[in-house]
Parts: structure tokens; sequence; C-alpha cells
């Protein structure tokens, strides 16, 4: 097969084989790892722990007392100690208004929240991932331009080489093709150190080794159209719904605060005379209305705000699904027309050029510029790319692609 078509293939698909030895390592694992390494896991569960035994509080009744009062002693005459009396009294508040369903139902509420806060965590952990992932995967493709640069100046070098030592072409010629090509394995150098180093960035999120493992890249030139309609995050808005479901709760209990709550009293009491007699009685608090209008009129507002949060998260979120999923489709399209129409040009271009310059008819210069306008084509369609997956991080983000995932893992 003649060169320029073999490099023609290659350089569209842009995939180069793996080691033999290498671990693949696929987007669902890396986020799966980072997730099993993170704290985030424990911190969640603690917070859920002491949320927990908040409601266990606040699902109790109130506390009894016991009242030991000494009344009409002293030093007198026997007189007064006719009149010794000591009384014990067992006193209980009871609770009015369902202030302990309340009570329960705001704990419930906050369980909610809680719990919806530790998922949406979880999804931007998994972003993060994603992101470095794609870092990963461009920094490769850079890679495979690099070693067909390396490949295209090296036949170039010994063409050139050729010529020069025929006294076909100046000395200067062969100089700067062989400059051509060190800058060419330069640039390979710096693609391979910047996939280490992004390798490490991303193995470094569950403290691994990079030892061994490569990314999938057979997934960086395919794009997946973008369904009409994209939903938002559930997960995201799940947050503000259970904050709102936590404001309603905490109207129901100041409502329920508004009412007072009796206390019933009753004991026996000792009197000096030898005489027992039982004492009952019954204590009402009389009620704060300024103060309970406050505590509900604050409620109220809370929750008017935590329907305002919920109406600004679904606006700007649909806005910025909109826009995140208009610059997914712009740039796969810029992608798809290089890869499918600059770059085949490009390829033909030079492997035009290169025959005529064979046979006479091109000089070094016009090679080399149809070298550099080829190398130009491809870095172009690898940076549209990397601006094509990050518009899709940010979309799968602000969609909740990975949910499913980190539910399975709960």
């Amino acid at each position: 097969m003649p060169y320029f078509l073999r490099a023609a293939m290659c350089a569209t698909v842009l995939v180069s084989s793996a080691p033999a030895h290498a671990q693949t390592l696929t987007l669902d694992d890396a986020i799966a790892r980072a997730i099993s390494a993170s704290p985030m896991g424990e911190a969640a569960a603690a917070r859920a722990d002491a949320l927990i035994a908040s409601r266990a509080a606040a699902d109790t009744r109130p506390a009894a007392s016991i009242d030991v009062l000494a009344e009409n002693f002293g030093i007198g005459d026997s007189d007064l100690y006719r009149q010794f009396q000591i009384g014990a009294m067992y006193s209980q508040r009871i609770e009015r208004g369902d202030k302990r369903a309340a009570r329960v139902a705001l704990a419930d509420a906050e369980l909610e929240v809680a719990a919806a806060e530790a998922f949406v965590r979880r999804l931007d952990i998994a972003s993060t991932v994603q992101r470095l992932y794609v870092e990963v995967q461009a920094t490769e493709a850079t890679i495979d331009i690099a070693k067909a640069r390396v490949e295209i100046a090296e036949q170039l070098s010994r063409e050139v080489g050729r010529r020069v030592s025929e006294a076909r072409d100046p000395l200067f010629a062969g100089t700067r093709a062989r400059t051509q090509l060190a800058e060419a394995r330069v640039d390979l150098e710096l693609a391979e150190h910047a996939r280490d180093a992004a390798m490490k960035r991303l193995v470094a999120l569950w403290d691994g080794d990079m030892t061994g493992l490569s990314v999938s890249r057979e997934d960086f030139l395919r794009f997946a159209p973008v369904d009409a309609g994209v939903p938002q995050s559930a997960a995201d808005l799940a947050v503000y719904e259970a904050r709102q479901r936590r404001a309603s709760a905490d109207i129901t209990l100041q409502q329920a605060g508004a009412r007072t709550d009796p206390t019933v009293s009753a004991g026996p009491r000792y009197i000096g005379t030898g005489d027992v007699a039982l004492v009952a009685g019954v204590s009402l608090p009389l009620a704060n209305r300024a103060l309970n209008q406050a505590n509900i009129a604050r409620a109220e507002a809370a929750t008017r705000q935590a329907q305002a949060d919920l109406a600004v998260e679904r606006y700007q979120r649909r806005q910025a699904i909109m826009l995140a999923a208009e610059k997914v489709e712009e740039t796969a399209h810029e992608v798809e027309a290089i890869r499918d129409q600059v770059v085949p040009g490009a390829l033909k271009t030079l492997a035009e050029v290169r025959a005529g310059y064979n046979r006479g008819g091109f000089t070094f210069l016009d090679v080399s510029m149809a070298q550099v306008a080829l190398h130009d084509a491809r870095a172009r369609m690898v940076r549209v790319a990397i601006l094509h997956h990050q518009a899709r991080v940010e979309l799968d983000r602000l969609t909740g692609r990975f949910a499913p995932l980190l539910q399975g893992a709960e």
C-alpha cells in the first residue's frame, strides 16, 4: 500500500494500539476507583449518623421532673413543727399541636437534604474524573500526530539527503530537513511527557500507580449525537426540592410551637401533724403571639426562598444545558469536517508535492509547506476535539449522566 494512503488511514482514525501488557482503564472504572478512594463517603456517613441521632432525639416526649419542697421549718415551738410540710411533685409537660411529629418530619427532611447533597458531591467527583480522563485521551491523540509527523519527517529527510548527495538540492535543504526532523522528535517527546503527566493526575484521584495502565481512545473522534430535549440532572434538582421540603417542615413545626403546652403535676404532701395529703396542679404558660408569628413568618419566607431557588436552578440549568449541547454539536461538526475533508486533502497534497519534488517539479520549500499544512490540520482537529469533549463533560454533569453508575455503587 502506498505510504500516503496508509498515512491517510492512520491520520483519520488517530488511534494507536496500546502495548499488549497494558491494562485498559475505562472511564467507568476510573470513576469507580475515585469514588471508592474519596473520603467523602465517610464524611457523608458520619453526617447521616448525626442526623439519625438527632431524629431519634426529636422522636421523644418531654422529660418529666420530680420536685421536692419543704415548708414551715425552723426554730420555734411545737406549733411551728405541726405546720412543717414536705411535698413531692411529679410533673409532666403535655405537648399539643403534634410538635413531636413535626420535629420528626423536620429531621427526616434534614436527612433527605444531606443524602441529596452527598450524591451531588459524588457527581462532582465523576465530572472531575471525566475531565482528567479526556485530558489523557487528548494527549494520546497528540502523540499519534507527533508520531505521524516524525515518520513523514524521517522519510523527507532521507529523500532530501539523497537529492543533496546527488547535487540536485543545496546543502541548506538537508540541514533544514534534519532540523524539522529534530523538531518533530522533540514534539513527540514532549507529547509523551504530557501524556504521562496527565495520567499521573488522573490516577492521583485514587492514589494509584499509572504503571501498566492505558486509557481507551477509540471514542475520542467518535461523537454520539445529542438527544433532543436533554433532561436536567434530577440529582441536582433533588437538593433544592429537599431544601424546599425542609422549609415546609419548619413551617409546620413553628405552627405547632404556637400552641402552648400544659404541665400537670401531682404528688403527696406530708404534714407535721402526721397527716398526708395529695396535691395536684396544672400549669399553662401564656403564649407569646408576637414571637410565634415572627417564627412562622421566618419559616414561610425560607420556604418561598427555597421555591424561588428551585425555579432559578431549573431555569439556569436549562439554559446551560442548551448552550453546552449546542457547543457539543458545533465542535463535533467541525472535527468531522476537518477529519473527513481537510486532513485527507492535506495528505493528498503532501503526497503529490513529494512525488513532484522527486521528479524535480517542486522545491523543498513546497514540500515543507505541505508537511506543515498537514500537521496544522491534524493539530487543529485534536484541539477542536478537546473542546468537544470539554463541552461533553459539562453537558454530562448538567444532565447527571453518571447518576445510574453512582447509584449502583452505593
